[in-house]
């Protein structure tokens, strides 16, 4: 399996050119534009919340403490003072790094039902429900954010294979086919329970109509290309009449 520092360079990597392309053809501003680097950075890690090695483990619960912290303060009304946000910030903090760690470290096995294609589903969905309901994004934005988060999730996943195989001496080593896969059939339990979730969630979701509307819009891609290369670009310019 890649390890830490690969999933979380990666996902910044590819998180940056999502935001920045997102940016340049006018989806979101300069501020979710950095949401959106975070938060995909965040979806590459999301597969090892389940790293049963204390000191990793740790490292990212504190990472997830302090941003949904960070976020809340950022977030919340100018009613709140600022002890108020102080002492709610703390708590959500408390809660992710101590309360979910826990819960987490007893209860899940590494590479288990959270290492799958349905558990990124899942994160894309619980991530719009979070932004939507809690920070007040709109029904665009909230699933632009779950689906960067869906993407480095995706990533973490296709590293752990591809790490799998040592092209070197050409050979698939015995992890293959453990990271990425639809859901994990030896942990029913907990397949079913991701799949649960994910299907409730979905209910209180915002509509996706918007953003599913723009992602399979042609004029959406005529966009990009149009904004991909500059436009004085040789391959771009058309021959001159004669």
């Amino acid at each position: 399996m890649a390890n830490f520092n690969t999933h979380l360079s990666v996902a910044a990597v590819a998180s940056g050119l999502i935001s920045t392309l997102c940016l340049q053809v006018g989806f979101v501003n300069s501020q979710d534009a950095m949401l959106l680097i975070l938060m995909g950075t965040i979806g590459g890690i999301l597969p090892d919340i389940d790293l049963h090695y204390s000191h990793p483990s740790r490292i990212i619960f504190s990472i997830l403490g302090m941003i949904f912290a960070f976020l809340w303060v950022l977030s919340a009304e100018n009613a709140l003072s600022v002890t108020e946000l102080w002492a709610v910030g703390i708590v959500i903090y408390c809660g992710i790094r101590y309360g979910l760690w826990r819960v987490f470290n007893v209860y899940t096995k590494h590479r288990g039902a959270i290492h799958s294609v349905a558990a990124a589903v899942l994160s894309m969905i619980l991530t719009t429900v979070i932004c939507y309901h809690v920070y007040g994004k709109n029904d665009f934005t909230s699933w632009l954010i779950g689906f960067v988060v869906f993407i480095g999730f995706i990533i973490h996943l296709l590293l752990d294979e591809l790490y799998s195989v040592d092209f070197m001496n050409r050979r698939i080593k015995r992890s293959f086919g453990t990271a990425l896969k639809i859901v994990d059939t030896r942990y029913a339990y907990s397949s079913s329970l991701i799949i649960v979730l994910s299907i409730g969630l979905f209910y209180i979701s915002p509509s996706a109509k918007n953003f599913t509307d723009t992602i399979m819009s042609a004029e959406t891609y005529q966009l990009i290309g149009s904004r991909l290369l500059p436009p004085d670009f040789p391959f771009l310019q058309q021959p001159t009449p004669y």
